[in-house]
């Protein structure tokens, strides 16, 4: 099997590439960015052959929204995935399967959201999902079973907030961000490669999947599982004007969260290795 991976030198392809090709024996075809930006046909020619395409690139989120960043961000999620659907438009022989990832950040922050009963966010984040969204359902156009998985924060002990807060959490100076009342939508990377394998072999897998786990927790709930587990005060909240200062309008990424549950995986029958937070937190602690 051959799986084409765009993103690849991230967080999660960076784990995603080890594990399927382990998984599967599968041949990986790195995707790069001067792919993803090269001309339809070109990209469709490097894509030949490829069983599975999976979309991850996409520029950091958390980050300084000016004007120039937020439309990189945009760009780099709906161009990128415009591009894909043009190049697989033009394969000789489609992929299998077609996965990209969107965010939970597409659901407003009042309600409880499943994949079938939710509200969409109008600010920024939401409107982009929503729009990355629709680029990747075209590729269904092509005859080829697309899944779309919206990621919550994904814990890892090797990139994401995780690895950023745990030296201070060592320390002693952790705390909540914000009120901490805003939920905490996470899914621990290894329960996020399963799923990803899940969708790769049963062939019945297609449309969107909330990708958290079904422990539904707050900021302030994460901030006092890992104090907890690491035998640490807590006692440091960092204000929310601070991360205005830090990061404009990009701070509602840290500041707002969304409560979400992943009703489809659940009801098909997919298997939690890590079910609670507290599960999730010890494992990158032993």
């Amino acid at each position: 099997m051959k799986i084409a991976i765009s993103g690849y030198n991230g967080l999660v392809g960076s784990q995603l590439c080890e594990y399927v090709e382990s998984a599967v024996n599968a041949d990986i075809l790195k995707v790069t960015r001067q792919h993803l930006y090269s001309d339809k046909n070109e990209l469709a020619k490097y894509l030949e052959g490829a069983d599975v395409i999976i979309h991850l690139a996409g520029a950091p989120v958390v980050s300084v929204w000016t004007k120039k960043q937020m439309r990189i961000i945009r760009d780099s999620r709906i161009n990128t995935t415009r591009n894909l659907h043009g190049a697989i438009s033009k394969m000789n022989k489609k992929p299998e399967l077609f996965i990209c990832v969107s965010a939970v950040g597409i659901y407003d922050t009042e309600s409880l959201h499943t994949e079938s009963e939710c509200s969409y966010s109008n600010d920024f984040l939401g409107q982009l999902c929503q729009d990355w969204e629709n680029e990747a359902r075209k590729v269904e156009k092509e005859s080829v079973r697309t899944v779309i998985f919206r990621l919550g924060v994904i814990l890892s002990d090797k990139g994401g907030v995780l690895k950023k807060v745990l030296p201070i959490f060592r320390l002693g100076f952790g705390g909540k961000i914000g009120t901490g009342k805003q939920a905490f939508p996470y899914i621990h990377i290894e329960d996020l490669m399963e799923a990803f394998l899940y969708v790769i072999n049963d062939k019945n897998t297609k449309g969107v999947y909330n990708l958290v786990a079904p422990d539904l927790k707050t900021n302030t709930d994460f901030t006092n599982t890992l104090a907890d587990s690491l035998k640490r005060p807590a006692f440091l909240p960092v204000p929310a004007f601070i991360l205005k200062l830090l990061y404009r309008k990009g701070a509602e990424v840290l500041l707002k969260g969304q409560k979400v549950a992943p009703d489809r995986l659940k009801t098909e029958g997919f298997s939690y290795k890590y079910v609670s937070l507290k599960n999730a937190i010890t494992s990158f602690l032993k």
